[in-house]
């Protein structure tokens, strides 16, 4: 506050509305998330590290033996990619999420039914925090979510010199695979407002965060069937076929599919088996909020 007015909020991207981010209530959404692949290795490495308060490049012993008793807050949590790998390396996991139909899902998941696992149905910004936390993560979530009012909240959350860790996940590593998916999605996508940015600086820019490190995990192989890449993609808010319709889901799988097929038929991808040989990384941000 400066001369009794507060600082105005730059509004967010509009591609990143709470509208958008309500879209992962819808039953078609929920019901292939986790078709999406598991995130890397390394990226359960890196967040044992930090939440045993280990801010190098990578997790060490001590910091594991530290992290056994630590309590993690998990934001948007979905169907807990991140929470039910995490539970079984520390004290406990808060696993917050406003869809109450990802969080059912979540549960009847490997690992969703853990003692020391907390299921939270609730949103991000009202949500009542049961800290101190040693860390806070964030999994393709944060950028739903109102950054001016979660990320202070979190911060007062957290344990002194603890962190929040920012999880990215990438997939389908394959040189002429994005160039041939990018018009697809600007033809049948119901989000036309989309445009590339980076959230880590547009969370610095407003003084809501500071990176402190970043460690990129994998790659690690994923190997769907065309099926299972199908449904993957429709897990993600731009190709929701609720919000495409059946017109349009109808092409856009059409279209996906023969751009696979073509792919495969050039050598460009390999099939195995039936199954496509694609790869998964994730980079874990981590920062002071």
């Amino acid at each position: 506050m400066m001369g009794g007015m507060e600082r105005p909020v730059r509004p967010k991207p509009s591609h990143h509305s709470a509208a958008y981010g309500a879209w992962f209530q819808d039953p078609l959404i929920v019901e292939v998330y986790d078709r999406r692949p598991p995130y890397p290795e390394g990226v359960f490495r890196r967040l044992v590290g930090l939440a045993g308060g280990d801010d190098g490049a990578s997790g060490t012993e001590a910091g594991a033996t530290a992290a056994a008793t630590a309590t993690v807050l998990d934001l948007g949590c979905g169907t807990g990619d991140l929470a039910r790998r995490l539970a079984p390396l520390v004290g406990r996991v808060d696993a917050v999420d406003m869809s109450a139909g990802m969080m059912e899902k979540g549960k009847g998941l490997p690992g969703g039914d853990r003692a020391n696992l907390r299921w939270i149905l609730s949103a991000a910004e009202t949500v009542s925090l049961e800290g101190p936390y040693r860390l806070a993560t964030a999994g393709e979530s944060l950028h739903w979510m109102e950054w001016e009012v979660v990320l202070p909240r979190v911060g007062t959350a957290l344990e002194p010199g603890a962190v929040l860790a920012i999880v990215s996940r990438s997939w389908g590593n394959v040189p002429g695979l994005r160039e041939r998916m990018t018009p697809l999605y600007e033809r049948y996508s119901p989000v036309k407002d989309y445009r590339p940015y980076d959230m880590i600086a547009e969370l610095e820019s407003r003084g809501l965060f500071t990176k402190v490190g970043s460690e990129r995990c994998g790659p690690e192989a994923w190997t769907p069937t065309v099926d299972e890449f199908m449904e993957c993609a429709y897990s993600q808010r731009g190709t929701s076929r609720t919000h495409m319709g059946p017109e349009a889901t109808a092409g856009f799988d059409a279209d996906v599919r023969k751009v696979l097929a073509e792919m495969v038929g050039e050598g460009a991808i390999e099939m195995r088996d039936g199954r496509l040989q694609l790869e998964v990384w994730s980079t874990v941000t981590w920062g002071r909020v």
